[in-house]
């Protein structure tokens, strides 16, 4: 996921961005952060072919990627409902504490996953290397003239988002910080596992040929970004040839898919626990919709 579109690491500091900055979209960031090294010691013994039907889906018009493990994290308009109702309480809160509250609404922006670098020529044409794709549907219009709050008022807000936290919401979100969960763990070690595979070392090695006799090179510190001269129209240009040359050395998606088959692999002595994580998630975001219908939000929104 999965950063405007910002992840929202720290509960604290999330709810407060949530009431005095406004509602809007977290995203994981973790498609827009280098694999890990394939010198990673305490990865687990896993044979890929455990996972060979695993296939990731890969949306060229929106940006999306669904894996295998997408069903125990928040979906971008699940973590919004989840959020913004976490939002209401706080305000429930605040208006507790004898002051007027303004929430803001409006929509948030989606980030497309890239943790393999750019593979939709779509996306790539339109954007370049710009990681905004779409928006996310708010549950409330917005309201940008919110008037300045005296100290009272946001001491009060501070103390409230402290005291309600996430109100009992899980934070199903990939790559939140001192995450232990399991499928923070499946995840984390199939993106190891990933990295020292030799289907995806020789398909690097391909690619980067491929982007040597085009004339490109990576930007420095990065595994998939590709340098450009910094215009838009260049770097429209480097990010369509980017996409060649993954085409050219297997198709775009091939990392995607080695990604999704080590993620299956990794489930198959997990899935009950998976399982009760996906009915905390579904009873969360039930959960969810219930207070933001406490709070006037039409079904329509929801």
């Amino acid at each position: 996921m999965r950063s405007a579109t910002t992840l929202l690491q720290a509960v604290g500091s999330a709810v407060t961005m949530l009431v005095v900055s406004g509602i809007v979209t977290a995203c994981s960031p973790v498609g827009q952060v280098p694999a890990a090294p394939p010198s990673t010691p305490s990865l687990p013994v896993v044979d890929r072919a455990a996972g060979a039907g695993a296939r990731a889906v890969l949306n060229e018009a929106t940006g999306e990627v669904v894996l295998p493990m997408s069903a125990y994290w928040y979906s971008d308009r699940e973590n919004v409902l989840v959020n913004s109702a976490v939002a209401f309480l706080i305000y429930d809160c605040v208006e507790d504490a004898g002051f007027t509250v303004a929430p803001w609404g409006g929509d948030g922006k989606a980030l497309q996953d890239r943790r393999y670098g750019q593979w939709s020529k779509t996306l790539a044409a339109k954007n370049g290397v710009k990681p905004e794709i779409r928006k996310i549907p708010g549950v409330m219009p917005e309201q940008p003239d919110r008037p300045a709050l005296s100290a009272e008022h946001q001491q009060a807000e501070t103390k409230c988002s402290n005291t309600v936290g996430r109100a009992g919401f899980p934070e199903f979100l990939e790559g939140l910080a001192g995450d232990l969960s399991v499928q923070q763990q499946i995840t984390q070690d199939a993106v190891g596992l990933t990295a020292r595979d030799p289907e995806y070392l020789a398909y690097r090695e391909d690619w980067q040929q491929c982007l040597a006799e085009k004339g490109l090179k990576l930007v420095a510190g990065d595994t998939w970004t590709v340098a450009s001269g910094g215009s838009k129209e260049d770097e429209i240009r480097v990010a369509v040839l980017d996409v060649d040359c993954k085409e050219s050395s297997g198709g775009a998606r091939k990392p995607y898919d080695i990604f999704a088959q080590y993620q299956a692999a990794l489930m198959k002595g997990h899935q009950a626990e998976l399982n009760v994580l996906a009915e905390q998630k579904a009873a969360a975001v039930e959960r969810a919709k219930q207070v933001l219908r406490d709070h006037g939000v039409a079904d329509a929104r929801l």
